[in-house]
């Protein structure tokens, strides 16, 4: 009997090694950034988790918040993108989460009141920060390798979209 249970139980688990290849699902690494920014929009609060972090400015926002999954550098693994829909109807995001290969799911970008991150087309990301009364506008490329972001000459080539996401 016990081989029995034992030959049942492994089965499955043999079953699901081949068909996934031994590999983890790519898709899956986001899930739990995606509940404890879920967390803070819906709730207004968040554990601590320091490598995602959190924009006071979304903290209990509800439904106007959302995310969005999108694969910034063509690597087959999609990056998780946190933000609303804006004056004019552009998404601004405030978190850009990764998959670094050190630490897991990572906020590798990030910012509010002023310091906003836009996707363009051809996946280059628009960031603008406020320096005393002017906006500094940096164009970004996403290099999964390196867990970092080129900065690109991009003035007047990339235009800030409107992107559907989804609601927390």
């Amino acid at each position: 009997m016990r081989k029995e249970i034992i030959r049942i139980l492994t089965v499955p688990l043999l079953l699901s090694v081949i068909i996934t290849g031994c590999r983890p699902d790519k898709d899956e690494w986001y899930k739990d950034a995606v509940e404890y920014y879920r967390q803070g929009v819906v709730y207004g609060k968040v554990g601590n988790n320091r490598q995602l972090g959190i924009s006071s400015e979304i903290l209990g926002k509800g439904k106007a918040v959302g995310y969005l999954l999108h694969d910034l550098d063509g690597d087959g693994r999609s990056e998780l993108l946190i933000g609303f829909n804006g004056a004019g109807g552009i998404t601004k995001f405030t978190n850009v989460v990764v998959k670094h290969s050190d630490f897991g799911a990572y906020s590798l970008l990030g910012g509010s009141n002023g310091y906003y991150i836009y996707l363009c087309n051809d996946d280059v990301l628009r960031v603008d920060s406020w320096y005393g009364s002017e906006t500094k506008v940096e164009y970004m490329k996403f290099d999964s390798k390196n867990n970092s972001f080129e900065i690109i000459d991009g003035t007047g080539k990339y235009t800030p979209k409107k992107w559907k996401l989804t609601d927390f």
